[in-house]
């Protein structure tokens, strides 16, 4: 929410400036940092010269009344302003003022040390209070709804109990009787209440608007983490170990104040035992609305937690649904393109191709143009691999037995006798290969064939080629068979001819086991490879 957003509105929930967070975003020598820590130190000196000059006047030793004491905590300046400094900027803004001024008030009284910043800690128990409660239920604290006064007086009656534990400190210090604690305690969490109500609240209402516009106009106001599971069992945790620790506390009292009236009482009367179970009933009545109240905020916590948690989980699952759609159109461009430039590949080798063939067309007899037919016949079937790849949906691999027919049957066309009958026979399992390897088995395959048609059937008149393939635990093997003559003599496999070169080079590059038997009955080249998932037998 931006400055100007926040002026138009009329919600104002709590919105700590934290002082780290100011000067980390900001120069520490410029005029709105040095103007706002400026005040700020001016506000903690007033605090503690209103709280040296209330001095001889709070000693806090009394009788039976507990007028004085409220009177203290009713009108005290340094509380008055630590508070609003807490609403208005954040906890450690209205921390440091409270607890040096209940520092002072303690060590005024000589308190040890020790007790002196137990006592400090105490009045600021309340504020610590406030913390969580504002924090956890982001509601406003502008008191200008019914809501925000009603959240307002019950986190105030909330956090005046709770830093009235204080007294307890005080009269542990002092050794103050049972009767003076409670006088004490009654007067400390009654006062704070009402110095809530009377005069914090009613300054909250009227300046707070000024307050929230100024602050937003001149700092940028960091954004609330939202509540966690962490936060909401450490609110519990935190206010439930208070309102334990003011049971018991509760309880002592109670116990020693009966304790005396039954000694320093020789003729008990109904009237003293019932003063003296005063304090049970207070604190029984204040447990029981406190532990309703806690009740009711750790659902609230909880609930909210909850629904935080399944926002945060439908704006992640958002935010997903959208990468994976915008992933998705990424990919299907890059299948797009990756097609496109295989497509071209395939049109590029078609067109080397055809330059070949009119090579070959426009050349003389003696210019050898079988070499040109046998190059223009490799090149083919390269391209038949970047064709079958971008006329697959997965371009990663192709289909064996469909590329070894297509490249079978170009080779065919192009290189089978004119006036033999050869046929061209297929028993092939399936299964799909890497592109790379599928352009070696391509070329493989071209230069057997084209061996097969050029020697395999001299002086016949008729013959096959079988090309058959099975799978047996991923691994294929292909035999190219012909019943042709056979090969010249036993050591072909070794020869040192292009064609036998680029077969047995292409082997190695698709990790293929090469075995070649030949006789008069015809040869036989066999390959065994490994391959990827097997998908059905075509035969032909």
């Amino acid at each position: 929410m931006t400055s100007r957003d926040y002026q138009k509105s009329d919600t104002y929930t709590w919105q700590p400036l934290p002082l780290d967070y100011l000067l980390a975003n900001n120069s520490t020598f410029s005029l709105r940092v040095l103007a706002i820590v400026g005040l700020w130190i001016l506000a903690i000196a007033g605090a503690l010269a209103a709280t040296i000059s209330l001095l001889p006047d709070t000693r806090m030793v009394i009788g039976d009344e507990s007028t004085e004491v409220i009177n203290f905590f009713l009108f005290n300046p340094a509380l008055i302003i630590g508070l609003l400094l807490f609403y208005w900027f954040g906890f450690e803004w209205g921390f440091i003022p409270v607890f040096l001024s209940s520092f002072i008030i303690a060590f005024h009284s000589n308190m040890e040390w020790t007790w002196a910043l137990l006592f400090g800690i105490a009045f600021v128990l309340g504020m610590a209070i406030l913390a969580l409660a504002y924090q956890s239920f982001k509601i406003p604290y502008s008191l200008r709804s019914l809501k925000s006064l009603a959240f307002f007086i019950s986190v105030s009656f909330i956090a005046a109990v709770s830093s009235s534990l204080g007294s307890f400190i005080w009269s542990l210090s002092h050794q103050l009787s049972a009767l003076d604690t409670l006088t004490i305690w009654k007067g400390w969490w009654s006062g704070s209440f009402l110095q809530s109500v009377l005069f914090i609240g009613p300054l909250l209402f009227f300046f707070t608007p000024l307050m929230e516009h100024v602050k937003h106009q001149w700092f940028e106001i960091p954004e609330q983490q939202p509540v966690s599971l962490k936060w909401v069992y450490g609110a519990v945790i935190s206010v439930t170990v208070v309102l334990v620790i003011f049971i018991l506390s509760g309880k002592i009292l109670g116990e020693l104040r009966v304790e005396e009236v039954m000694t320093a009482t020789s003729n008990i009367t109904l009237v003293s035992v019932m003063g003296a179970l005063e304090s049970f009933e207070i604190i029984s009545w204040i447990s029981m609305g406190l532990i309703i109240v806690t009740g009711y905020g750790a659902i609230h916590l909880i609930s909210g937690w909850n629904r935080n948690l399944n926002k945060e989980v439908d704006k992640r699952t958002a935010e997903l649904n959208e990468s994976q759609e915008k992933l998705k159109n990424s990919l299907e461009e890059k299948e797009f393109l990756l097609k496109e430039i295989h497509h071209r590949v395939k049109n590029n080798l078609a067109l080397v191709g055809a330059l070949l063939e009119l090579q070959e067309m426009t050349s003389d007899a003696d210019q050898n143009p079988e070499l040109l037919r046998t190059s223009r016949s490799r090149i083919k079937s390269m391209a038949l691999a970047y064709e079958a790849l971008y006329q697959n949906e997965d371009f990663s691999n192709i289909s064996i037995s469909e590329f070894i027919q297509r490249i079978a049957n170009l080779t065919h066309s192009s290189f089978a006798p004119p006036g033999n009958c050869i046929e061209l026979n297929f028993n092939l399992e399936d299964a799909r290969l890497d592109m790379k390897r599928s352009i070696s088995l391509g070329l493989l395959l071209n230069e057997v064939l084209i061996n097969a048609y050029k020697h395999a059937f001299k002086g016949q008149e008729q013959g096959e080629i079988l090309i058959e393939s099975s799978i047996t635990d991923g691994q294929m093997t292909l035999n190219i068979c012909d019943d042709g003559v056979g090969l010249p003599d036993s050591s072909a496999a070794s020869s040192r001819s292009l064609g036998m070169k680029l077969i047995k080079k292409m082997a190695k590059q698709i990790a293929a086991d090469l075995d070649i038997s030949s006789s008069s009955q015809g040869t036989t080249y066999s390959l065994t490879f490994e391959t990827e998932e097997v998908q059905e037998v075509c035969r032909t």
